[in-house]
């Protein structure tokens, strides 16, 4: 597993590509072969899996879910709204204009760790979470 910690600041070049932090590249193992998957995230931002962990963890509780209609409903949203990307030597992913269109087709975007996958957030709307992620935190009952 990797373990994804920090922010760091990107540019989306004209092609809507993103040069994935150096230091995000150097915990991605050599057999993900620079693919990823990229989805939608619950807030107003996007999700990068390398695809290992797409796997491991997005694909595994998808199979873990009780057959049903909210099973289906759940797949059909992450197969809408998730695609593979492969990153080139340089290390950018190209992301999709759809994709760019739900954070507001930024110029500068926020890449966030959170352990296991990145967060892509514009520039402004993460500035604005970033102050309420402070206030909110001394309001959790969570120790460690």
């Amino acid at each position: 597993m990797q373990n994804f910690l920090g922010d760091y600041e990107c540019s989306i070049d004209s092609k809507g590509r993103m040069l994935i932090p150096s230091r995000f590249r150097r915990l991605i193992p050599a057999d993900n072969d620079n693919k990823f998957v990229i989805s939608l995230g619950k807030e107003q931002c996007l999700n990068l899996y390398p695809l290992n962990e797409w796997r491991d963890d997005v694909e595994k509780r998808l199979h873990q879910l009780p057959p049903g209609l909210k099973k289906r409903k759940v797949i059909r949203f992450y197969s809408k709204m998730s695609r593979h990307v492969e990153s080139d030597k340089s290390g950018r992913i190209a992301i999709p204009r759809k994709f760019l269109e739900v954070i507001n087709n930024p110029g500068k975007v926020v890449a966030v760790g959170l352990l296991n996958y990145m967060e892509i957030w514009s520039f402004d709307d993460y500035r604005d979470i970033s102050m309420k992620i402070e206030n909110d935190f001394q309001k959790l009952e969570w120790e460690y």
